[in-house]
C-alpha cells in the first residue's frame, strides 16, 4: 500500500495531536535511502519526530539510526552493519554510554560520522578525546538538529578522523556542561572494512 493511500488514515488519527506537515512528507520523499525514508514516514506517522523534551524535532538522520539499534539482539556484534544494496551504502551503529549512539556510514561515497543523541547537546562546543588525549578533530563536530545530533565534517575529514580513532579504546565527547559522552572504540578496525571497501578509502 502506498504511503498516499495511508495519508487521509494518518491525517485522521493524528489531527488531535499536530497539524499534519506537508513540508516534511514532501522531505521524506526526497530521501533517496529506502531506511532513512522509512524512518522520516514512521517519525511522521506515529508523532514521534516532536517526542523529545521541548518537542524539539528528531531528523531523518536521527530518526535511522535509532531505527538500525532496535534490531540489535544480544547476539549482535559491538558494532552493528547495516547494509542498503539499492544504494551501495553501509553503516555501523554503536551505542555510547549517557544516552547516545556513534553512526559511521558510507552513503553514497561519501563517509560520515554522526552521534545521535537522547537529549539536546548543551552549548555550542564539542570536545573530543582519544583515550584522555585532546583531539585535534574536536573543531570539526557541528550540532545538528536543536542539539539531538553531532556530525562531523563529511568525505575526506571523515575518513582521516576514523584513522586517528584506530588503535585507541575509547572515543570521549564532552560537552560545556561536563557531560560526557563515551564510545568503546575496541573492535573498530574490523568493523571499518565493509566501509572502507565501500568508500574505497
Amino acid at each position: 500500500m502506498s504511503v498516499i493511500a495511508l495519508l487521509p488514515l494518518l491525517l485522521a488519527t493524528s489531527a488531535a495531536e499536530a497539524p499534519l506537515d506537508m513540508a516534511r512528507w514532501q522531505a521524506c520523499r526526497q530521501e533517496p535511502s529506502p531506511l532513512v525514508r522509512l524512518a522520516c514516514y514512521d517519525a511522521i506517522g506515529n508523532g514521534a519526530a516532536s517526542a523529545t523534551e521541548g518537542n524539539s524535532p528528531k531528523s531523518a538522520a536521527w530518526q535511522a539510526i535509532w531505527a538500525q539499534e532496535q534490531a540489535r539482539t544480544p547476539a549482535s556484534a559491538p558494532f552493528l552493519l547495516q547494509s542498503d544494496e539499492a544504494r551501495g551504502s553501509e553503516t555501523l551503529t554503536r551505542p555510547a554510554l549517557r544516552g547516545a549512539t556513534l553512526s559511521i556510514g558510507c552513503v553514497d561515497s561519501i563517509t560520515h560520522i554522526r552521534l545521535r543523541l537522547d537529549q539536546p547537546w548543551s552549548g555550542e562546543k564539542v570536545q573530543v578525546a582519544l583515550d584522555g588525549q585532546p583531539s585535534a578533530g574536536s573543531q570539526s563536530w557541528f550540532i545538528r538538529d536543536q542539539g539531538l545530533l553531532l556530525e562531523y565534517g563529511r568525505g575526506l575529514p571523515a575518513i582521516e578522523e576514523l584513522k586517528r580513532w584506530l588503535g585507541h579504546r575509547e572515543l570521549q565527547v564532552r560537552a560545556n556542561n561536563g557531560a560526557l559522552l563515551r564510545v568503546d572504540l575496541s573492535g573498530l578496525k574490523e568493523a571499518l572494512a565493509p566501509l572502507r571497501q565501500q568508500c574505497r578509502w
